[in-house]
């Protein structure tokens, strides 16, 4: 440095308060489906786009008989354009089998994935649904033992409105079942060739026309020709895609959407509206027909889409997980509030693992001491409160503690939750300025 007369200017870092982005968007999809020529089985890929699902092969003409991929992929980054999104196409037999495998794709992401929606394309009853969320709980919890924890949203195949059962019996707490889907989207059918099974996209000069045998399709060209392979007629059949699907894509994009701490049913910022969601209603195109059986269904804790009388728009009617309403993990926020404050903390505290630690003469911990790994807690759970993710928190290190004897450090660490206005009651009357006329 030079020694003559200056001035000297220093350039700091750190502040402008820049922080490492954020994972709480990081989703992901479990999905039992076929390889393509780009995407192979049990092998994790990582999208950040429509267009990379494409890339790998997913595309409208891989959903067919009862895969809905391409449509969830679809709805995640309609309502999240922003999404990070991890899909792993599996094979499985069942509903619970596939839901078994939610730990092994957390574990190939390497625990990246905070929120991850589970379908199936076979056919499974609401037994089978329950069988799954319980499945799906167990691979959750094992998620959190080991650090890396995850909500899981389930579709609600073979819902039936008048016969649903209540979901909070099956002591799932981070697992939610979502039962809306497009009323309109549920009917579509897809033309196919019986053969393959390959979507058929019709030219402009051709049209579909019934053959002699039940539910046999021909396509006629404008000659009044049959669409021929080596001279023999294809046969086309018409399949439903979606007829057993509810749309977790969508509900999993305004997860990843949302901050930890907001539920998916504020009006404000989660309208649904859009391609591939334009009218209300639950699996399988049933339509909602009165208020009170969205009541009756809110109190079983299913997750579905709503109107709002004065609003145009659909919207979630809440965050229910799968337990009962007086839980502390109730809600999806609550959950994911808990999840994320549980990754600062390792992270911040497990630099101090196997580290030594000093004690006074009666074997205590020293104030020194107490107070550096309570700061370290707390300057791990500020960022939560300045994102307004949490109301406050509180970190005690107790210094009685007898480390010696058990090689034990316990920190106590509380967060207060933000919370949420599920319902707003106003005391609405007329009022005379005058008064009361006592006359």
């Amino acid at each position: 440095m030079s020694t003559l007369n200056d001035v000297v200017i220093s350039k700091l870092s750190g502040g402008l308060g820049r922080r490492t982005p954020e994972q709480d968007m990081v989703s992901g999809l479990l999905f039992d489906g076929v390889a393509t020529a780009t995407l192979a089985l049990d092998k994790i890929e990582r999208l950040a786009s429509l267009e990379d699902a494409k890339a790998l092969g997913i595309t409208a003409d891989y959903d067919v008989n009862g895969q809905s991929a391409y449509y969830q992929i679809q709805q995640f980054f309609r309502m999240n354009p922003s999404g990070d999104l991890y899909i792993l196409a599996t094979t499985a037999d069942s509903y619970p089998a596939i839901a078994a495998k939610a730990m092994e794709m957390q574990e190939l992401a390497n625990g990246n994935i905070r929120q991850m929606a589970i379908i199936f394309s076979g056919s499974a009853s609401a037994k089978d649904v329950a069988a799954a969320a319980r499945t799906a709980q167990t691979q959750a919890a094992l998620g959190y033992k080991d650090y890396m924890p995850f909500e899981v949203i389930l579709e609600g195949k073979g819902f039936i409105a008048a016969e649903a059962t209540s979901l909070d019996t099956l002591g799932a707490e981070n697992v939610s079942v979502v039962v809306a889907m497009d009323a309109e989207k549920a009917f579509e059918k897809k033309l196919v060739q019986k053969d393959t099974l390959k979507l058929y996209t019709l030219a402009p000069n051709e049209t579909v026309a019934k053959g002699d045998d039940e539910g046999i399709y021909f396509v006629f060209d404008d000659q009044n020709e049959p669409k021929k392979v080596n001279g023999v007629a294809i046969e086309f059949i018409y399949t439903d895609s979606y007829k057993n699907t509810a749309a977790v894509g969508l509900a999993l994009g305004a997860i990843s959407r949302a901050k930890v701490s907001e539920n998916i049913a504020w009006i404000e910022k989660f309208n649904l509206t859009g391609e591939g969601f334009a009218k209300a209603g639950f699996i399988g195109g049933q339509e909602i027909k009165t208020l009170g059986t969205l009541e009756t269904l809110n109190e079983k804790r299913y997750i579905f889409a709503r109107t709002h009388t004065g609003l145009p728009g659909l919207y979630f009617n809440d965050s229910h997980t799968c337990i009962a309403g007086t839980s502390d993990y109730a809600y999806v926020e609550n959950n994911r509030t808990i999840n994320k404050a549980t990754r600062l903390l390792r992270t911040a505290l497990l630099p101090k693992l196997a580290s030594p630690v000093l004690v006074d003469i009666d074997g205590k911990l020293p104030q020194s001491v107490s107070k550096s790994f309570e700061g370290l807690c707390r300057s791990a759970l500020e960022g939560m409160v300045a994102n307004q993710e949490v109301s406050a928190f509180d970190v005690y290190v107790d210094p009685k503690q007898n480390i010696l004897a058990t090689s034990e450090l316990k920190v106590v660490a509380e967060i207060t939750p933000v919370g949420t206005a599920r319902k707003i009651k106003v005391d609405l009357g007329f009022k005379n300025p005058f008064g009361i006329d006592k006359a």
